[in-house]
């Protein structure tokens, strides 16, 4: 080919890969049954993070005819991937996080794909914890975005902005030959687009509870038999301690699809010593967690009991491995310290479980310290409800309006605050608020600070708490021989 005389730099083998670098970008030559030639990088990151936005426009639509096509397109790249399946309401996130951090520490190739993003468009993309990098996001994205032409020009729908970008993931997975993938539903289960997979290692769901009703259903047997559609014939099925009603629908679908069922036994005697989260495991004995919300026992007792299951499967690990990467996972926006003096932490509590979950870690972590909140939400959530929980907690809460379309104004927020008896006041900037709370909680003494109630603004959170911080560093006095320097 024509490209091939462009070669200027290296040929380099690494394990089943040739990567060629040419003036004209990147060619990938993977070396499997047969040769497949990934032409070079039309995109650069930039227009393929423009063409990302340019798909929000196409909603979000269930259902797995479009995401079949999509990834037909692309040669069903999904098909020599080995994925665990993770479902459920709150706690995916934390679970993936678990488990990579200690298949990682088993030196497994590990994949992990979760949603949304948060703090950066690549995050939701990690091998062994580190982001896909721009080059390579541009480079499968330039293949995602043919494949999707190809599909409208065969009158097929332009696929959603998850679909595409779980095309991505899968496509990335594949190129860097990962030995493990863990994989996040995105919303629901059956007709979400990650159950494209037919096979998985086992299907592993967390807590199920009421999100996403306009989509899922109104019930949480409605929402519980969306979500049990990933489990698969024969495919085991690991989940965490669910309401008796939830339990026994994912019980009557893994029978039906002859799938062994294993609930997982919470673990004992949480408690916060020395900044971890110390738990007592059946088989492990003590672990000191570094993500700190009480919640993360329960999801750490979950990542373990699917970390055996793997070892039965002929997964090489050890119970120094388990324990090191259970011990070490952290994930950003779940119950996280900002700041050490005043305390400051956010949280991606969104829903009514997830309130109470953060209730909880506030009230056994932070007995007797004040606390103030800062709390934005979307719409669509059930923000009275979560208003209720947190009542007793917050003795003051800042309202802010996240930057996204279904963001409640931050005026509603506080009214119904106040109507139901909680001290607010609404902020129009989401830095201001965070400026009030650190100052209050700064000044007074044993207070806190504490953002919550959605992920989408807590980028925002963690920007102006970091500001705060280096201000200050720049205004402390330095002394050089007795002198203060300029």
């Amino acid at each position: 080919m024509n490209e091939e005389t462009e070669v200027l730099l290296f040929l380099l083998q690494k394990r089943h890969t040739l990567i060629f670098f040419t003036k004209s970008g990147m060619f990938i030559a993977e070396k499997r049954n047969t040769i497949d030639i990934v032409m070079g990088n039309k995109m650069n990151y930039e227009e393929a993070v423009n063409f990302h936005e340019e798909t929000k426009q196409y909603g979000s639509i269930l259902g797995l005819s479009s995401i079949r096509a999509l990834m037909h397109e692309l040669k069903d790249v999904w098909k020599s991937l080995n994925i665990v399946h993770i479902a459920g309401t709150n706690g995916k996130g934390s679970v993936s996080s678990f488990l990579s951090s200690a298949l990682t520490a088993a030196s497994y190739c590990t994949g992990v794909y979760n949603s949304p993003a948060v703090f950066d468009l690549r995050e939701v993309y990690q091998i062994n914890g580190s982001w896909i990098t721009k080059e390579e996001y541009a480079a499968c994205m330039d293949e995602v975005s043919a494949a999707c032409k190809r599909m409208t020009a065969q009158g097929m729908r332009h696929p959603t902005v998850f679909e595409v970008e779980t095309a991505l993931a899968f496509l990335w997975f594949y190129r860097r030959n990962c030995e493990i993938v863990i994989l996040e539903t995105g919303m629901g289960g059956g007709t979400d687009a990650t159950n494209l997979i037919e096979q998985p290692l086992c299907s592993v769901f967390v807590p199920i509870s009421l999100d996403h009703t306009n989509f899922l259903g109104d019930s949480l047997e409605e929402i519980a038999k969306v979500k049990s559609g990933i489990i698969k014939s024969g495919c085991p099925v690991i989940t965490a301690d669910q309401p008796d009603t939830v339990d026994r629908i994912l019980r009557t679908r893994a029978v039906q699809q002859c799938a062994a069922y294993d609930r997982v036994p919470q673990m004992t005697e949480s408690r916060i010593e020395g900044g971890r989260l110390c738990c007592r495991h059946q088989d492990l004995g003590t672990l000191r967690l570094s993500m700190t919300g009480s919640y993360q026992t329960e999801n750490a007792a979950v990542a373990i009991q699917t970390l055996r299951l793997l070892q039965k499967k002929g997964y090489d690990l050890t119970d120094r491995q388990i324990r090191e990467g259970i011990e070490h996972a952290r994930m950003d926006g779940r119950f996280t310290c900002l700041s050490a003096n005043p305390l400051f932490y956010m949280d991606g509590a969104h829903n009514a479980s997830a309130a109470e979950k953060l209730k909880e870690s506030l009230t056994i972590g932070f007995p007797n310290v004040k606390k103030i909140g800062i709390m934005g939400v979307m719409s669509d959530k059930p923000f009275g409800q979560m208003l209720k929980i947190i009542k007793p907690v917050f003795d003051h809460i800042y309202t802010v309006t996240p930057d996204h379309p279904r963001a409640l104004p931050a005026e509603c927020l506080a009214e119904e605050a106040g109507r139901i008896g909680i001290q607010a006041s609404a902020e129009g900037q989401i830095e201001n608020a965070v400026l009030a709370a650190y100052r209050e909680a700064e000044a007074e003494g044993d207070t806190m600070a504490v953002a919550f109630g959605s992920l989408y603004y807590l980028k925002e959170v963690k920007h102006a708490v970091y500001q705060i911080k280096e201000n200050k560093r720049k205004t402390i006095p330095v002394f050089i021989n007795g002198r203060i320097r300029d």
